[in-house]
């Protein structure tokens, strides 16, 4: 039965006529010849039609559905005074009202006024006024059945049932009742698809942030690869909210690449009418060009948007934005977007079985769990994490990778010598995502602008890849040791002038008499006969070097990890070069059996350190021995242990035994194998970054294959060095190819920009130092 209904309307200025009388005329009736649309409740209602004109409506009958909603309730404004919403109503047939409301952009988007038949009239204004008589407001908060969380007083609150406010309407009213068991199973599974505690709370933030948030200004960046789950939950949204969560193209919405979509840009902006959430699971790169419209849309500022065909709409944006991609996000490092973007590290590369518990929990709860706990993190706070950095080093391009490179090795990079091209556009971009910044520098006598570390929180994700890439090609980088001296008979320490003596093995490497030999002169004994193998004791003044593989507390070796030729080839100096001499090198069956090297390299103990070497083993983390001054032995080359193991012969010093030269003593003093000396280096035996310039080789079998040197041009600031160091290098390694070394030298520096004469000096220089007479034509 139709009551009569009565409400004063207002008359604003150029506002639409016949309000009162559609608003006051509309009926429910069930005479089909009379129906004008069915509402929300699935009720035919009829309009008055002007009779004065031909029964022609008096406006189009979007607006008088929008009336019909204002007259029955539907239809109520936001605390802000401005904002209007509209009731939810269900989508199974039932026509149900929900106790959820939505914000409208506009009355002619909502009701879906055409174009031609729009009004160019002020309704918006009209239902403002008209909804500003009512005494209902839509609260902004979450309500569940047993409690509200809503901002007062300046923080998230909780509200009980029997609170006044709790009566009111909510933007989100849930029937569902808020359980701290659910809470606590929502934040495992937060935990279970991100990297770090950081990034799960923020994560879980973002579900009731267009509800709870302070003020209108953040927005997400969910970070990560494949299999972490970012769609199950974005996906867990829609389920829920399936009208006020919106896909859309981040790279449409945003202008594209450089930030200008125009129309495209339009439609797109559609979508946010409405909605409390937007996200694109799958977003593509985003660049500086794109950040001012990122900005206005974080920040809830008036949007324009439109349909093919339709004027545009203007509405202020609700919906919280929500980046999901694995392709760089590039923002400028500014304090407004710092406060306003949240980082979200999503944990890769899930097994897809490992979210089976996950997707069950969606199917049976939806979001509504992940809402619970985001309610609670805001309660308990109101400021995300900003610590959580994001980026991979494995998306640089060579240009950025140029970039990273030269900053770990000499500190800065000076872009106009980086070897690969990029546009203006790209290398600002570029920059911006490294976390770097311009400054003037000095470098080979001139200031230059160069670009240093100015967020190491955004550098170091760059940082360490690249120094685990640095730190792989040093090791590759280290030379194979000489191939085994063959001939018939193996030349013995004592032969080659080292002062030792000799005890026999027994079983496996046990020498049982060999403290009978340890305090004698050298020489004092023979090599044992009658045996496969013989033990080596050196004596005062002498001392045995293990260049031992890596291995655990159990003994097993660690095959991944540096040997001790690897550590002393790179801390030192390469095999046969002035810190790390060629001297009685012999391998052992340890190394072959793991396809490593493993030798014992002999050599006179200088006078400082007479009396003062340990006999050490494995000090400070590293894969060296020391055996030294009769404390203790070796086995000797060309023996053969019982389980076929061989002791080869590899080299032999140029002319007598060598003494251990100062690198390698200094060495020994820092990592603990010298009494009375301060070990500088950490027990885990950890070593910074080093950047040498060496041939690089690759194990094959027990052999070493040889690949040509580097030629890359090098950087300025460190060319003359880093030239100086890899000629020296190449020379002291192979003096019978001084013409060749020379030549690469000359075309190296050329391509490095460094000049003839300069050239010159750094040749000489190589030659001084390692004796003269190499190739000076």
């Amino acid at each position: 039965m139709n009551v009569p209904y009565t409400h004063h309307c207002s008359v604003i200025p150029n506002g639409p006529s016949h309000v009162a009388r559609v608003l006051m005329g509309m009926r429910v009736t069930e005479d089909d010849w009379k129906h004008t649309f069915f509402d929300r409740l699935g009720q035919s209602v009829t309009v008055p039609r002007n009779e004065m004109n031909k029964n022609q409506p008096y406006f189009d009958d979007g607006y008088a559905k929008a009336l019909w909603d204002f007259r029955n309730g539907s239809m109520l404004l936001g605390e802000d005074g401005r904002t209007l919403y509209v009731r939810d109503v269900d989508e199974t047939g039932e026509n149900r009202l929900l106790d959820s409301w939505h914000a409208i952009g506009s009355i002619e988007d909502e009701y879906h006024v055409k174009g031609a038949n729009k009004v160019y009239l002020p309704w918006n204004v009209q239902m403002r006024v008209e909804c500003s008589k009512l005494k209902g407001r839509v609260r902004h908060g979450v309500k569940f059945s047993n409690m509200a969380f809503y901002r007062l007083d300046g923080r998230v609150r909780r509200l009980a049932p029997g609170d006044p406010v709790f009566a009111d309407p909510f933007e989100i009213s849930l029937t569902e009742a808020y359980d701290d068991d659910l809470v606590a199973e929502a934040g495992r599974f937060l935990r279970f698809v991100t990297a770090d505690e950081h990034s799960a709370q923020n994560l879980g933030r973002m579900f009731a942030t267009p509800l709870l948030e302070a003020y209108k200004h953040l927005f997400y960046v969910l970070y990560g690869g494949g299999g972490n789950g970012k769609g199950i939950l974005l996906g867990a949204l829609n389920k829920s909210f399936p009208g006020l969560s919106a896909a859309v193209n981040a790279k449409t919405l945003l202008g594209g690449a450089k930030g200008a979509g125009g129309f495209a840009t339009d439609q797109e902006m559609l979508k946010l009418i409405g909605a409390l959430w937007a996200y694109d699971e799958d977003a593509d790169i985003i660049t500086l060009e794109q950040a001012t419209l990122l900005k206005k849309i974080g920040t809830g500022d008036t949007m324009a948007a439109r349909r093919i065909q339709e004027n545009t709409v203007s509405f202020r944006n609700k919906a919280t934005f929500i980046i999901a991609s694995n392709n760089p996000v590039i923002m400028a490092n500014t304090e407004a977007l710092k406060r306003r973007r949240v980082f979200v590290r999503m944990r890769d590369n899930r097994a897809e079985h490992e979210f089976r518990d996950l997707l069950a929990f969606r199917a049976e709860h939806g979001a509504v769990p992940f809402l619970m706990a985001s309610c609670r993190l805001w309660e308990q706070s109101d400021k995300p994490w900003d610590d959580v950095a994001i980026g991979s080093g494995d998306d640089l391009s060579e240009h950025e990778q140029w970039i990273v490179d030269q900053i770990i090795t000499v500190g800065y990079a000076v872009s106009g010598d980086n070897p690969y091209y990029a546009s203006s556009a790209t290398h600002r971009n570029s920059v911006t995502k490294l976390g770097l910044e311009s400054t003037c520098k000095r470098v080979d006598g001139k200031v230059a602008r160069v670009l240093v570390v100015a967020d190491e929180k955004v550098f170091a994700v760059y940082r360490s890849k690249s120094e685990r890439d640095i730190n792989q090609a040093v090791e590759d980088s280290v030379p194979a040791p000489p191939q085994p001296i063959e001939g018939a008979a193996t030349v013995t320490p004592d032969e080659a002038g080292y002062p030792v003596n000799f005890a026999a093995v027994t079983e496996g490497k046990k020498s049982y008499d060999w403290q009978k030999a340890k305090d004698l002169p050298a020489g004092s004994t023979q090599v044992p006969g009658g045996g496969n193998a013989y033990a080596v004791i050196p004596s005062q003044g002498m001392a045995i070097i293990d260049l031992d593989v890596a291995k655990d507390k159990a003994g097993n070796v660690l095959a991944d990890v540096p040997t001790g030729w690897d550590v002393f080839n790179r801390e030192i100096g390469e095999y046969g070069g002035e810190g790390f001499p060629r001297t009685y090198l012999v391998s052992t069956p340890t190394g072959e059996r793991h396809n490593l090297t493993s030798v014992h390299a002999y050599y006179l103990i200088p006078d400082e350190l007479k009396g003062r070497l340990k006999n050490g083993v494995h000090l400070t983390g590293a894969p060296v021995d020391i055996r030294c001054e009769g404390k203790g032995y070796v086995i000797g080359a060309g023996s053969v242990l019982d389980d076929g193991g061989k002791y080869r012969l590899l080299d032999l010093p140029d002319g007598e035994p060598p003494v251990m030269p100062p690198a390698m003593v200094a060495w020994l003093k820092a990592h603990g194998y010298v009494e009375g000396e301060t070990t500088t280096v950490r027990p885990d035996g950890a070593r910074p970054v080093m950047m040498r310039t060496r041939y690089r080789s690759t194990r094959m079998a027990g052999k070493s294959v040889r690949n040509e040197p580097d030629m890359t041009p090098v950087a300025p600031g460190s060319r003359n060095d880093t030239l100086h160091r890899w000629a020296y290098g190449r020379l002291a390694n192979h003096p019978d190819n001084a013409v060749r070394i020379r030549d690469d030298l000359y075309a190296r520096g050329h391509a490095s920009g460094l000049k003839d004469s300069e050239l010159e000096t750094i040749w000489r220089s190589v030659n001084r130092q390692l004796g003269g007479g190499h190739a000076q034509a």
